[in-house]
């Protein structure tokens, strides 16, 4: 392990002395990726979370884009999809059960009677392996077991974060199954807010696009992916147009992307603040996006409190998550993403920031 020092260039940098401990036996770290330019990402091992990113705004100040947590006893306490990378299935799996080659496989639900993000032993709440071999660049390993998540077949991830010269965050992930065959769908779960992270800040002001996609998913109860597809023509979150999220109602939706041949990273989302003049826009290898502009966080009876005191609220970020299809599995009519042996699951997603003068 490296953890890296604070950067002197920003006044509110993770101090990785809060994030050494131990979670399930494994040790814990922060570790932070600078590039020449200033910015800054800092990432804990314990599930891979995200949770500061310092980019600059149209004037060159630097501020954190990233909600976040400021110690390894406040990201256990907290959202636990706050900045993480998550596996080995992104979203629910209804009635937390599938079946696959005629056998039912039961998983541990954690979401009313559903499994949400690889349920309670996911990728969320585990201490991966971390090596830092540069300045830019952070590897992460784990290994997903039948034992641990309910999950068919054993799974090897190695995650890779690379903060590139020209201010891009990119996630490559390679999952390759050891013995039997399973279903696996990664995504990044970042709360992003690029006007920064402070008090009664929302993303109201924030304009989004997704340009690819032309239908969503359809969800029954609890938000279940049904396998239907719906048009975005005469829908009231047809985001195919740059739109300003205030005049929209809160997003929690499946945006399936358009067919796409190559193996490279297409557009997939575009986001810009007019107050600060940063924007996003975000690449990926994934069929598909999750838009969610958090309208259930910081909802609880108690507080969930991020770096320097910051009370999440409603609205206060928006995450743009590309994967594969939830509830895929119980759903024959949706893309199916099984990862066997010898046909490795790979994919990459960027967060690319910018200024728009």
């Amino acid at each position: 392990m490296n953890p890296a020092t604070p950067s002197p260039t920003f006044t509110h940098p993770l101090d990785p002395a809060r994030f050494s401990g131990t979670v399930d036996g494994r040790p814990t770290a922060l570790y932070v990726l600078r590039n020449a330019s200033g910015a800054m990402v800092a990432i804990t091992n314990l599930g891979a979370k995200v949770l500061q990113i310092v980019v600059p705004d149209r004037h060159g100040v630097l501020d954190d884009v990233a909600l976040g947590y400021d110690s390894l006893a406040d990201v256990l306490t907290g959202s636990p999809s706050m900045g993480a990378f998550v596996g080995r299935y992104a979203g629910r799996i209804g009635g937390a059960r599938f079946t696959q080659g005629g056998v039912e496989h039961r998983l541990t639900p954690n979401s009313g009677a559903h499994c949400i993000h690889g349920g309670p032993r996911g990728a969320r709440h585990r201490a991966f392996d971390a090596t830092q071999t540069d300045a830019q660049t952070l590897v992460l390993r784990h290994r997903f077991l039948t034992a641990e998540d309910d999950f068919p077949g054993t799974l090897d991830l190695q995650l890779t974060y690379r903060l590139t010269d020209d201010n891009a965050l990119v996630i490559d992930h390679l999952a390759t199954a050891l013995d039997e065959p399973g279903p696996a769908s990664f995504t990044s779960h970042i709360y992003f807010n690029l006007d920064g992270v402070t008090e009664g800040q929302t993303i109201d002001g924030h304009v989004l696009q997704v340009p690819q996609a032309n239908d969503v998913l359809g969800t029954g109860d609890d938000g279940i992916a049904t396998g239907e597809r719906f048009s975005l023509n005469g829908h009231v979150l047809d985001l195919r147009s740059a739109t300003t999220l205030g005049t929209l109602p809160d997003i929690d939706l499946s945006y399936p992307l358009e067919a796409h041949t190559g193996s490279d990273a297409r557009l997939c989302a575009q986001v810009h603040s007019e107050a600060s003049g940063r924007t996003l826009d975000v690449w990926t290898t994934e069929p598909l996006l999750q838009v969610y502009t958090a309208g259930q966080l910081g909802v609880a009876a108690k507080p969930d409190v991020g770096k320097q005191g910051v009370r999440h609220r409603p609205r206060c970020a928006v995450c743009l998550e590309p994967q594969w299809f939830p509830n895929a599995p119980n759903c024959p009519t949706l893309p199916q993403n099984v990862v066997s042996p010898g046909q490795p699951y790979r994919g990459t997603t960027i967060y690319r920031f910018g200024v728009k003068r």
